[in-house]
């Protein structure tokens, strides 16, 4: 392995209280080809890899194997029920063809698997150029696909197993009788594999995906949020930030282990309430982070006890170098998004698509506007960013510019039908948001074809405002929207 000269910042960023403090990039040797992406320690990757993918297919794969050595004792022992049992199965499967059928039921399996999936591949990786590399990932984690893999990866393993037992003097009756149904199950598996690649290749299928992934996603994160606050309460000094050391997105945040640090500096001790230890988080899972990003800062009136915090905080805040969607709703939102600006551009004029994608973040910004804010009823001493509706925001406000760069009016009548809905909805905080994003499309939807309907829609949007900040109609349409909704 070469080694060169590099410029490194230290690899341990806790320890500074602000910026200014981190020493200039001091010269360090390292070898060349060392990672500097991020690489989340094990007892984060493989939790996540069996949850993903891995566990289903491992466990139907054990189970065959575990048959497989019922069948090898049911075929090689000399009891009275096994007896019976090989002489009732002789009937259907004949001792002379038993070894052969295990051998072609092996090396079939393995060249049917092999072809189906290699030709599947390639569908998933057609749909995939044409919508967003997300559709990968929704293949892979479906359980029934998972189950299909493990079965036809089990079966074959289970012929094999089974075949290298062969006594000369016991032919593997109950093995091939078993292995003969099991392949009857796998290839009519098989039929029903092609057939739900096919569906979930579908547009609306991959965007209800999405849609569904995120709703589950938002709940799993809402845990969090409502066991943190949204803004700082203490008046502690900040004595220490955590910044990060690589570059990648955040995976996780583990509230209780930042709690257990927090507990045993004694910071409840504190006379002044206002005064007590406080950590703020400043990224939410799935954000985006770079080397030297703040992620956290310790409000703690010890400088040495906001150090230790500091420094379990960054085995609590781990770095991933892909988002884990199954907590991250930002990246749901974001692929949903990218999907209708791909297919609403010119690039691709489908505006059907364009209008899937915003039907979903519809739905998504009524679900999470209805509920409000999400605050428990004993709030740790953590500040937690909750930025799930501002992403949706933004990518609404991404339709919309994407709808005049492609001139489809159709598409920027139902963004402002989707505003208008929104709105009705919304907080005043977030109603003035909505404001502020409708205001600054004005010169972009000025540049659309001339259409009655989007002029319409336009109208009917600058009312739905306008009676919000007299404090008139959208607030009766928000208690009657969140009636029939519950």
């Amino acid at each position: 392995m070469e080694v060169v000269t590099k410029r490194r910042l230290p690899q341990n960023l806790c320890g500074y209280a602000n910026i200014s403090e981190v020493p200039r990039p001091f010269v360090e040797e390292v070898e060349v080809g060392n990672g500097a992406s991020a690489t989340p320690p094990m007892r984060v990757r493989v939790p996540r890899a069996l949850r993903e993918f891995a566990l289903v297919p491992i466990l139907v794969v054990v189970v065959l194997l575990v048959l497989a050595g019922v069948s090898i004792v049911g075929d090689q022992a000399h009891g009275a029920f096994f007896a019976s049992a090989r002489r009732l199965l002789g009937h259907y499967i004949g001792a002379s063809s038993a070894t052969g059928t295990l051998t072609a039921v092996a090396t079939g399996l393995v060249t049917v698997t092999s072809i189906t999936f290699s030709v599947l591949l390639l569908a998933v990786q057609q749909t995939a150029s044409s919508l967003s590399p997300v559709v990968f990932d929704q293949f892979v984690r479906r359980r029934t696909n998972q189950v299909y893999l493990g079965l036809f990866v089990g079966l074959a393993l289970y012929s094999y197993v089974v075949m290298a037992a062969v006594q000369p003097k016991t032919p593997p009756i109950i093995g091939a009788f078993f292995a003969t149904v099991l392949t009857v199950v796998a290839l009519g598996c098989l039929l029903f594999l092609v057939y739900s690649t096919i569906d979930q290749m579908r547009p609306d299928n991959v965007m209800r995906q999405l849609h569904d992934r995120a709703v589950a996603a938002h709940e799993r994160e809402g845990r969090i949020v409502a066991r943190t606050r949204r803004t700082s309460t203490s008046t502690a000094p900040v004595n220490a930030e955590l910044r990060a050391d690589t570059f990648g997105y955040v995976e996780s945040v583990d509230l209780d282990r930042i709690e257990r640090a927090m507990g045993a500096g004694g910071g409840s001790g504190v006379a002044d309430p206002g005064s007590r230890p406080e950590v703020e988080i400043l990224v939410a899972i799935g954000d985006q982070v770079v080397l030297g990003a703040l992620l956290a800062r310790v409000r703690h009136p010890d400088r040495a006890e906001a150090q230790r915090i500091c420094r379990e905080l960054a085995n609590a805040l781990p770095v991933s170098p892909a988002p884990d969607i199954d907590f991250d709703p930002s990246t749901a939102v974001r692929d949903i998004s990218n999907i209708g600006w791909t297919s609403g551009s010119t690039s691709k004029h489908n505006p059907a698509i364009a209008g899937q994608a915003l039907h979903a973040l519809r739905d998504l910004g009524a679900r999470w506007l209805i509920e409000g804010e999400r605050v428990g009823d004993e709030s740790a001493s953590v500040v937690y960013p909750d930025r799930d509706v501002e992403t949706l925001l933004e990518a609404v406000y991404s339709a919309a510019v994407v709808a005049r760069e492609s001139r489809q009016h159709q598409q920027a009548v139902r963004v402002l039908q989707t505003y208008r809905f929104l709105a009705e909805l919304a907080s005043p905080p977030l109603v003035e948001r909505i404001r502020r994003d409708v205001a600054a499309l004005q010169d972009e939807l000025d540049r659309l074809p001339a259409s009655p309907a989007v002029d319409r829609e336009r109208t009917c949007l600058d009312r739905a405002l306008a009676l919000d900040d007299l404090g008139a109609g959208p607030g009766t349409g928000r208690g009657a929207r969140r009636a029939t909704v519950s």
